[in-house]
């Protein structure tokens, strides 16, 4: 990436990264055309490429972007000011639908890049999202109260199965291409006092 583009205007930055998260969360990563990119943006071709050398450098830097914007929103909930694993897990999800709100086309992205099937996209986002579910589940397991949940229970395995349901869930709602945060929060809202349930003493 062109350093020139952080001495852009912050609005002409979130002109630039807006457009990309409409046009990149509306196609596949193979059918995205850079030149609807620089029209959506008020640009020319010539100089979206200046910025970002290639669709990829700046695919990627969507993924990171997005990535850092839902951590920021899950400090903003203080989703890990809290020792209570289930409450940790409501304060993200009220964190996340956030953004969903805020910003539809960046979470239309992710979820679009995380189903990604162009093969070096692919790999590398889900190795990313590998590393970043990684330390959330050593950071989280190390912060929580364990005195609030079953001895008989592999912590490690109760926080991949919630994880692969999270995904399953989102994976339905990507291939219906329906989604609202509202529905979203109340689903997930009963599966987390679902779990409770299930894992707490």
């Amino acid at each position: 990436m062109n350093e020139k583009f952080f001495r852009l205007s912050i609005e002409k930055q979130q002109r630039i990264i807006n457009a990309a998260y409409k046009v990149f969360s509306q196609n596949s990563y193979k059918k995205a055309p850079m030149s609807e990119v620089a029209d959506e943006s008020d640009i020319s071709k010539a100089l979206l490429f200046h910025y970002f050398t290639n669709k990829k450098e700046l695919y990627m830097y969507l993924w990171i972007y997005g990535i850092e914007m839902t951590k920021k929103a899950i400090e903003e909930y203080q989703a890990l000011q809290t020792t209570d694993f289930f409450e940790i897990l409501k304060r993200s999800l009220l964190a996340k639908c956030s953004v969903m709100r805020k910003y539809p086309y960046v979470f239309a992205f992710l979820l679009k890049a995380y189903y990604e099937q162009q093969p070096d996209i692919r790999q590398t986002i889900h190795n990313h999202y590998e590393d970043i579910n990684e330390e959330c589940m050593v950071r989280i397991l190390e912060l929580i109260d364990k005195k609030m949940l079953r001895t008989d229970i592999d912590l490690k395995i109760m926080y991949r199965e919630i994880i692969l349901a999270v995904d399953g869930y989102m994976f339905q709602k990507y291939h219906t291409g329906i989604i609202e945060p509202d529905e979203i929060e109340k689903d997930f809202t009963i599966l987390i006092e679902h779990w409770r349930t299930i894992y707490c003493i």
